[in-house]
């Protein structure tokens, strides 16, 4: 009898399309500054961060940082009252997760991670939920897929990690698990990391990608 294992999902770009009202957010905010951030910028150098690590690039720590981290925060807020796209491929994989255990590992903040998840429904699915707020470092440090594995009682050689960005792919590997990266957010070249990337997750078998064993080596 093999061992529990374990799939870490990520949440911006994987599960919600949810990428591009971050980067519109980012850019109303830091226009009020005097800033600008554009589309390609954002997916070539920011899409792994946090907002604070973002706005941070651009603003002088203190009042003004704190004060366009709340703006941001507002501004996503309304911009996610238009709806959220929904992956349907990730919904798809997560429906076949029975028998393994499921975490979630995001650089997002905790309150916009639970209200998606209840408005889907799926709340229920996520034994572990890892967000900025649990974590001093955040991708691609692996310290949250590492929390993750550690939330579902795991070593993180038993866990399979799903991935957008080439940052979170590095943090998944750093942190000694497989990797799926789906090329919802970032193209194929820039996620050779991954042990699997795929274009649409709905085809992934997680068995083929880290098969039952009890050897973790």
């Amino acid at each position: 009898m093999g061992e529990e294992r374990g799939v870490i999902f990520d949440f911006d770009g994987v599960l919600v399309d949810s990428e591009p009202l971050h980067v519109r957010a980012f850019q109303d905010v830091l226009a009020a500054y005097g800033q600008t951030l554009t589309d390609a910028e954002y997916y070539a150098n920011y899409i792994v961060y946090s907002d604070r690590e973002v706005l941070e690039r651009f603003l002088p720590a203190g009042e003004v940082l704190e004060a366009a981290l709340a703006a941001k925060v507002r501004r996503y807020q309304e911009l996610m009252e238009g709806g959220v796209p929904v992956f349907q491929d990730c919904l798809a994989l997560l429906a076949r997760t029975d028998g393994w255990r499921v975490g979630l590992a995001t650089g997002s903040i905790r309150h916009e991670v639970e209200r998606v998840l209840q408005s889907l429904c799926i709340r229920g699915r996520f034994a572990a939920i890892v967000t900025r707020e649990d974590c001093e470092r955040g991708k691609p440090d692996p310290e949250p897929f590492l929390r993750a594995a550690r939330g579902l009682a795991l070593h993180p050689r038993r866990c399979v990690a799903i991935e957008d960005t080439p940052g979170g792919v590095r943090a998944a590997k750093a942190a000694g698990m497989a990797c799926v990266a789906v090329t919802h957010s970032c193209p194929r070249e820039s996620l050779a990391g991954a042990d699997l990337v795929v274009d649409d997750l709905s085809i992934v078998r997680l068995a083929a990608v880290l098969p039952d064993g009890d050897d973790i080596g």
